[in-house]
């Protein structure tokens, strides 16, 4: 029988991505050894987005690379603060949605391109995740 695992905020490391916000990755396959889930919070400052308009697929982070599953979902949670949820349709049209505390965003598989920007007035608090994780290969040498 396994028992649970806790995991702690303050054990957890911030850190950055491709855009100008941060994201705390709290269960994933390198913190806890994760399978089929993956849960993190991003915290957003004011006029900032924690990454660039992005699909999933295969994704360059630094050092990193993630290979996500075609059956590959997401969610966000607006735990605190407002913003606006943006994705690109496939003509090049840009779609954007309000999106504020108690709001989710399902991002099924093949989903386009998207985002949540911080246009609120406080931090934007967005508890994050999907299944199945990402594979995830350092490219450091």
């Amino acid at each position: 029988m396994t028992e649970p695992q806790i995991i702690r905020s303050q054990d957890c490391e911030p850190h950055p991505l491709h855009g100008e916000g941060k994201i705390t990755r709290i269960i994933y396959p390198t913190t806890v050894g994760a399978k089929k889930l993956f849960v993190g919070v991003a915290e957003v400052a004011i006029g900032e987005a924690p990454h660039v308009f992005h699909r999933h697929g295969t994704e360059i982070v630094g050092a990193t690379r993630l290979d996500y599953a075609e059956d590959f979902e997401e969610f966000y949670y607006v735990v605190s603060g407002s913003g606006t949820m943006q994705w690109i349709l496939p003509d090049g049209s840009l779609r954007e949605a309000a999106v504020s505390a108690g709001d989710a965003v399902y991002l099924p598989p093949g989903v386009v391109e998207h985002r949540v920007l911080n246009t609120g007035s406080s931090l934007l608090r967005v508890l994050y995740g999907g299944s199945p994780p990402a594979k995830i290969t350092s490219l450091a040498p």
